[in-house]
């Protein structure tokens, strides 16, 4: 059996079990849902760490989620930030995939950056959430990144400083900050 096949059967399973789409899954494994339905339909394979992300959402490893006969975790036994997001689920219903011009990024991230104060550092990952928080909207961080190069380049500076607490291998993200409103 085709391994990436069995994979993509196993995240369907616990998808469909917790209630949960792709773009849910994409957000607590902090990856974008394009590479989730990649690995859904089979036509992209994933890197371990993606699969260890995936695996965390449901309080398991890799090797234990990767495995049909590992039981299913119960509601009770899951991460909260997991738990929280199926109740977002429930509530919000089902997941629908918009278009969005780049004007309606941008108003968001305007409304944002109007709660900064001039000389604010931020990370864009922090916009990303308040845009969700605030607007019901999943943008990924490169697309915030994307505005900010384009649209507000002239509000927006990258800085030096980087994002130290973040574990893991790859670069650190960089700080933002508010130059002009």
């Amino acid at each position: 059996m085709d391994v990436a096949f069995e994979y993509a059967q196993q995240l369907e399973r616990y998808m469909k079990r917790f209630g949960l789409h792709d773009v849910d899954i994409a957000h607590l494994a902090k990856t974008n849902s394009k590479a989730i339905s990649g690995i859904l339909k089979g036509q992209k394979g994933a890197v371990l760490k993606t699969l260890e992300g995936i695996s965390n959402i449901f309080g398991l490893r890799y090797f234990e989620f990767g495995n049909p006969d590992y039981p299913l975790p119960s509601s009770e036994t899951i991460p909260e930030n997991t738990k929280q997001r199926i109740a977002y689920r429930k509530k919000k219903g089902l997941h629908r995939e918009k278009t969005y011009s780049h004007n309606a990024v941008n108003e968001q991230i305007k409304a944002i950056l109007k709660t900064y104060k001039i000389g604010s550092e931020f990370l864009a990952e922090e916009i990303a959430n308040n845009i969700l928080s605030k607007f019901g909207e999943t943008y990924s961080v490169s697309e915030i990144v994307d505005r900010f190069k384009k649209t507000f380049k002239s509000n927006i500076e990258k800085t030096h400083n980087k994002d130290n607490a973040r574990e893991g291998r790859g670069p650190k993200p960089s700080y933002y900050r508010l130059v002009k409103k």
